[in-house]
């Protein structure tokens, strides 16, 4: 089962959010104030997960109290984490962020590493207006076909990345290690479609991919 998840941080475009939700998930989630973004495009939730403090009254009104999972505010995550569990309790194997960057840097990291936290749970792509991002673990090989000339970028999410190797892009790499503050896998650029990319491991990549409308999306697949 798959999901588009709204979180509370900057919103998509209303082109992003109808492009997203013509792909047709099985969920849609939103996180706490993400709701008022999908009320302002005039979709419906199937819940509304948090401690609902920045939900505002007028969308609390008009969503069904059924659909309303209020959860306490703690210590232990934010209300994307909540979501994020309340998805996986659900039967949510697959799902799409989007309004979980910008306006607060803080959230914004944070977020980032929830990728790593539920990538044994969920298959997470974090999409806005500007990039997608898309976690490479350890011990992967991914595929994807993308038009020549998308930038993009190979960025360590937690630490070194190790034996990183690459396909297809203007600035290859064979077997490095990309570490914080030193080596890095910034803006690079498609020249030979499909590009691999090969983590051995241990540590887990971002991969960045510069929006450009239409022309950013690109294609994962499996070659077995």
């Amino acid at each position: 089962m798959r999901a588009l998840i709204v979180g509370n941080g900057e919103p998509p475009s209303r082109a992003l959010f109808d492009a997203l939700l013509a792909a047709a998930p099985d969920l849609l989630l939103c996180a706490d104030g993400g709701a008022d973004t999908v009320r302002r495009y005039g979709a419906e939730p199937d819940a509304v997960v948090g401690d609902l403090d920045s939900t505002s009254s007028g969308t609390l009104l008009d969503t069904p109290r059924q659909r309303q999972v209020c959860i306490d505010a703690d210590d232990t995550g934010t209300d994307l984490n909540k979501v994020l569990s309340h998805a996986v309790a659900l039967g949510v194997t697959a799902a799409v962020l989007t309004g979980v960057t910008g306006r607060r840097t803080d959230h914004t990291l944070w977020n980032l590493s929830l990728l790593k936290r539920y990538a044994d749970r969920l298959q997470l792509l974090m999409v806005d207006d500007y990039c997608h991002i898309r976690l490479l673990g350890a011990g992967t090989v991914t595929h994807f076909h993308a038009r020549v000339g998308l930038r993009l970028s190979l960025s360590p999410l937690d630490g070194a990345a190790y034996g990183v190797t690459t396909t297809g892009l203007r600035w290859s790499l064979t077997d490095e290690n990309l570490v914080p503050g030193q080596r890095d896998g910034i803006s690079n650029e498609v020249v030979i479609s499909p590009v691999s990319v090969c983590v051995a491991g241990p540590g887990d990549l971002l991969l960045m991919v510069h929006r450009e409308g239409e022309t950013a999306e690109i294609e994962y697949f499996d070659p077995s």
